[in-house]
């Protein structure tokens, strides 16, 4: 039987973790969560400076959204080491398949996932030990808790926050699981749950600028971005360049100048596209951070393993309007097709 590597899950970001964890758990019936005017951006708290939102359900039920999943899983199977000790699922279907098989239930109970994090800190770490994920859901904070104790073994202590339910797990490792009223839950780090209970209970500001801006200005799609760059001055994590192995590398200090990179992946009837912004400082800054993405994009698509893959990255389009550099790509439904490798 496939299995989903554990250990793998629970040292991603711990909201990612969430969002496959409550997917998956056992809840009880009720009917799907009405729909309101409350945005993403109103439930992440001030301390975030990186925001994703997902629609779930779109993500699960679109044809090319499917399919651009599977060519990810297929990419990503040709660079894990043949001696992985779990075999990775290759398509949305054994994706899915391996989740319900984990937690014997079927993963579409979650409808939107809103993960926010800390891109990067002082010192060594690229990602500062912040995040989580608020899901809109057919489940409590008890059913992703229960999920996570089925999931790993885990036992959870509850908590009282100003009247708020927050469960503790008795792991480090583990997530938090907090209860952000009758169809939302925050999951993730300590302090990422305690922040997202605090934005809900009136107690704590939401993100701002720039980040709420950048993730303004992206189009309705059903997963939307926006995230600050980590600085290479506070965080050595950071690399001056990329490359350099039997070739020239790339110089890729002008990021240091982009203030915000926000984007989403959307859906224009048949078509389906990834489109990309960052925010430089200056006009001159934004024609150097051109120049770098260009290279990237080419050193991309020469690196490629998968030709036709490699053209599709070889066709992101990226151009310059004064401090703007957007970079985009697009396929039909058809055209993504293709890309996926027949098993």
């Amino acid at each position: 039987m496939k299995e989903i590597a554990r250990r793998d899950a629970l040292q991603a970001v711990a909201g990612l973790v969430s969002v496959a964890t409550a997917v998956t758990v056992t809840g009880r019936p009720r009917s799907a969560p009405p729909s309101d005017s409350t945005t993403a951006l109103d439930t992440v708290p001030a301390t975030a400076d990186a925001v994703v939102d997902a629609n779930v359900d779109a993500l699960r039920q679109d044809d090319g959204l499917r399919t651009l999943t599977t060519v990810a899983l297929q990419q990503r199977a040709q660079y894990v080491s043949a001696d992985s000790s779990a075999e990775q699922p290759r398509d949305v279907d054994a994706l899915l398949s391996d989740i319900e098989t984990e937690f014997e239930t079927s993963p579409e109970r979650v409808h939107r996932a809103t993960v926010f994090g800390d891109v990067g800190g002082d010192g060594d770490d690229l990602f500062d030990g912040y995040a989580g994920v608020v899901l809109r859901a057919e489940l409590s904070a008890e059913d992703v808790k229960s999920g996570i104790e089925n999931f790993d073994d885990i036992a959870f202590t509850e908590l009282d926050e100003s009247g708020t339910v927050v469960y503790e797990p008795e792991s480090d490792d583990s997530p938090w699981v907090g209860a952000l009223g009758s169809d939302r839950v925050a999951v993730g780090t300590e302090a990422a749950v305690f922040d997202a209970v605090g934005v809900r209970n009136g107690e704590t500001a939401t993100v701002g600028e720039p980040i709420r801006g950048a993730y303004t200005d992206t189009r309705e799609a059903p997963v939307r971005f926006a995230t600050r760059l980590p600085d290479p001055s506070r965080n050595d994590a950071v690399p001056a360049g990329v490359g350099g192995n039997g070739g020239q590398s790339i110089d890729i200090t002008p990021l240091d100048d982009v203030t915000t990179l926000a984007g989403s992946v959307y859906r224009d009837g048949d078509v389906r596209g990834l489109e990309a912004t960052l925010s430089a400082a200056d006009t001159g800054a934004a024609r150097d951070v051109t120049s770098v993405v260009r290279q990237l994009r080419d050193r991309a698509a020469s690196e490629l393993q998968d030709a036709e893959v490699a053209d599709v990255v070889g066709d992101l389009a990226v151009d310059r309007d004064s401090t703007t550099v957007t970079a985009s790509v697009s396929r039909t439904v058809d055209e993504l097709s293709s890309l996926v490798e027949e098993q």
